[in-house]
């Protein structure tokens, strides 16, 4: 399975996520300040880029699903606060998921507390 496309971006610290528990669970991930991708999103100010913040979203399920997965749909991403990595690396992301047959509903969201910095709710299809 090729569940990275950013090595390195982000690391998960704890989750909560569990056989029993799969349709609302969270993980705490912490960014990487170095990662090569703030040298273009900028580097004298990084932040975090929104298509990152998704693929973390993407990399999570793949990972705790063991599943290769597709976007299909972002019916609702919200960006609600600049992410820069050196001022807040450490996130809660927290997931309810509807799993059906060959797709998951996702509601995701990066918290700090309970300040809200992004938000996502869309739709995944497990790749052939």
């Amino acid at each position: 399975m090729n569940n990275i496309l950013l090595q390195n971006f982000y690391s998960e610290i704890a989750s909560s996520f569990s056989e029993t528990n799969q349709e609302n669970f969270s993980c705490e991930i912490s960014l990487n300040p170095a990662h090569p991708v703030y040298k273009g999103h900028f580097e004298q100010v990084p932040v975090a880029p929104g298509v990152c913040l998704v693929q973390t979203i993407k990399e999570i399920l793949m990972q705790k699903f063991q599943c290769n997965l597709i976007l299909t749909n972002g019916d609702n991403i919200k960006f609600l606060s600049l992410i820069n990595p050196n001022e807040t690396p450490n996130f809660t992301l927290s997931f309810l998921v509807k799993k059906e047959e060959t797709s998951f509903h996702v509601s995701a969201e990066y918290k700090i507390g309970a300040t809200s910095y992004a938000k996502f709710k869309g739709r995944f299809k497990v790749a052939a």
